[in-house]
């Protein structure tokens, strides 16, 4: 857990700095998640916080899913940067590359997580945008879950 913290801190340092350079927008936002892990798959919800420029975003999340005797539970931090920027300059649509990694449990088992994600943010206005996100994890410590694939529906709200 110590080399979680660690690393935990060290990513919010580093992405602050490189917010700091251009105008930054706080957001919070709401979740709904597809999940499957393994055989095993599952809706979840959840709830996000994080800060934005015009090209890089830095989040932390919680998600939470409970299916028959299956629950799941993950904290998140997420990092993406927007791509194509020149191509989607005119449109509303922002396409996004990201690293993630975080912790989970999975009933009584816990681990680590950590893996990439990708997606399409449709700017609504100033103030909301939605998020079609897709992430692929790979886990750490765990016995029953070795990957997991997630899609997600995020709103965000600016403020």
């Amino acid at each position: 857990m110590k080399k979680f913290n660690l690393i935990l801190l060290s990513t919010i340092i580093f992405s602050t700095s490189l917010l700091a350079t251009e105008k930054v927008y706080s957001f919070i936002g709401i979740q709904a998640s597809a999940t499957k892990a393994n055989k095993l798959s599952t809706p979840t919800i959840g709830l996000s916080y994080g800060e934005q420029t015009k090209d890089m975003r830095t989040s932390i999340s919680y998600n939470y899913g409970n299916k028959s005797s299956d629950t799941f539970q993950s904290l998140m931090m997420q990092i993406d940067s927007a791509i194509l920027t020149q191509t989607f300059r005119d449109i509303p649509f922002k396409p996004y590359l990201g690293a993630s990694f975080g912790v989970m449990k999975h009933n009584s088992d816990k681990g680590y997580l950590y893996g990439v994600d990708t997606g399409l943010s449709y700017v609504l206005n100033n103030s909301i945008d939605f998020d079609l996100g897709y992430k692929f994890l790979r886990t750490s410590k765990m016995k029953d879950l070795d990957t997991i694939h997630d899609l997600e529906f995020t709103m965000h709200y600016f403020y």
